[in-house]
């Protein structure tokens, strides 16, 4: 496996290795080493796989593949790469500058594609995963490839917003190869896949993996965010967990606390990001009455009992970009799976899980714009009656249970494997 991350909490590429090695593989995950971190180059993981972390040093390695180094490192790619980065982030890199960060980059997919050399099947996530996957076909082309899309990688982050002609490159001489050679396409939900069918040719297996959380039972319910905010078991809470950044519907979620008809729900925010002045701020007000709480992230181990004391989740995600119009946060799932009800974006995904499912809804759906229809939404399970809010309860535990955990999607991963030629 491919992936441009150190590797330490990418919970989807971690359950998909520990996936593929119980089913019987021996698996390596190519990461990356960043300068600043304290991690070993070899780990091996205790769920069965090992990880190799690579560092984007300066000279690229010199590797038996073709194109020979030097014509890699000066493929336009790498000068797209770098100008992207210098203009989303808004620094003007020079020249010279821009070529080191270019080399860097080199370095880490041609010595990731070097270790890979003698691999049967090569994962790859997202299009950055994909270049040492290419270089790793040329040397070694009999090897199965498998494309796995966490989202649509050139709508993403910076990405959305490159000019034109490095999307252009990026798509026609790289994403577009990865996916015409790929054996199959792994994605986060049928909605990528049908974006990307869209914009390329692509394989004619696809695999859907949702990013659920593993199985497990909330009952009883955890009590651990309900002590440390010092509410009883009677008050009324309402969660947002994850980053604290923007495009997430915080502040249209701070408006929406406001609201009269939810002046009795407690709101709390759990995580961290740039966001978290504003929400200290905000919580510190005396017309929200200490009502906003802001909380530090809690482990990934411990996580699942903190969410299943709130009462309502929040998963507003904003429609700034088209990743987050077709998303399906790891946060819906980890609610869901906590047996909290969800408040979430009104997009097509999202209304399709929440309020299509066979048992019933899962919670209510919102503009995540409107304070109002945001406050609108919530207040419409707060105000349920005891034995409505139970049974909704319920409902989310028991869709959890049959199909919103990881053991479910990890079924279609492992058959995928064990249907390749190389297996």
């Amino acid at each position: 496996m491919f992936v441009a991350n150190n590797m330490v909490s990418d919970r989807r590429v971690i359950r998909e290795a520990a996936t593929v090695a119980a089913a019987g593989f021996a698996v390596t995950v190519h990461a990356i080493a960043q300068r600043r971190e304290k991690l070993p180059t070899t780990e091996q993981h205790p769920d069965g796989f090992t990880i190799v972390r690579h560092r984007m040093g300066l000279i690229p390695p010199v590797l038996p593949i073709r194109p020979r180094p030097l014509a890699l490192l000066l493929h336009p790619f790498w000068c797209a790469l770098a100008i992207t980065v210098a203009v989303a982030r808004k620094v003007r890199l020079p020249l010279a500058g821009a070529a080191l960060l270019a080399i860097r980059w080199t370095a880490w997919a041609t010595l990731a594609a070097r270790a890979a050399g003698s691999a049967q099947i090569l994962h790859a996530h997202d299009l950055s995963g994909a270049l040492p996957a290419l270089a790793t076909l040329r040397a070694n082309p009999g090897a199965v490839l498998l494309y796995d899309s966490h989202e649509v990688f050139l709508e993403s982050g910076r990405w959305a917003n490159s000019p034109a002609f490095i999307r252009r490159i990026l798509a026609n001489r790289f994403e577009q190869p990865a996916l015409r050679r790929a054996t199959a396409l792994i994605a986060v939900n049928p909605q990528v896949i049908e974006e990307l069918a869209k914009r390329y040719e692509i394989p004619e297996r696809q695999v859907v993996t949702y990013n659920c959380p593993p199985a497990w039972n909330p009952e009883p319910r955890g009590t651990e965010l309900r002590s440390t905010i010092g509410v009883g078991a009677d008050a009324q809470v309402i969660l947002y967990h994850g980053g604290f950044s923007a495009h997430r519907g915080l502040e249209e979620l701070l408006l929406a606390i406001r609201d009269p008809r939810l002046a009795a729900a407690h709101l709390v925010f759990l995580g961290y990001g740039p966001l978290e002045a504003t929400l200290r701020a905000a919580a510190a007000e005396p017309a929200l009455a200490g009502r906003v709480h802001v909380l530090k992230a809690v482990a990934p181990e411990v996580l699942d009992r903190w969410v299943s004391g709130a009462d309502v989740g929040m998963c507003t995600v904003l429609p700034s970009t088209l990743n987050h119009r077709i998303s399906t946060p790891n946060k819906l799932f980890e609610s869901i799976g906590a047996g909290v009800p969800v408040v979430g974006s009104d997009f097509a995904t999202m209304r399709d899980i929440l309020l299509g499912d066979p048992d019933g809804p899962l919670g209510a759906v919102c503009d995540p714009t409107n304070a109002h229809d945001v406050a609108t939404a919530i207040h419409s399970i707060l105000s349920m009656s005891p034995s409505d809010r139970a049974d909704l309860r319920a409902r989310c535990i028991r869709a959890a249970a049959a199909r919103w955990n990881w053991e479910a999607q990890a079924t279609r991963l492992t058959e995928l494997y064990r249907s390749l030629p190389s297996a």
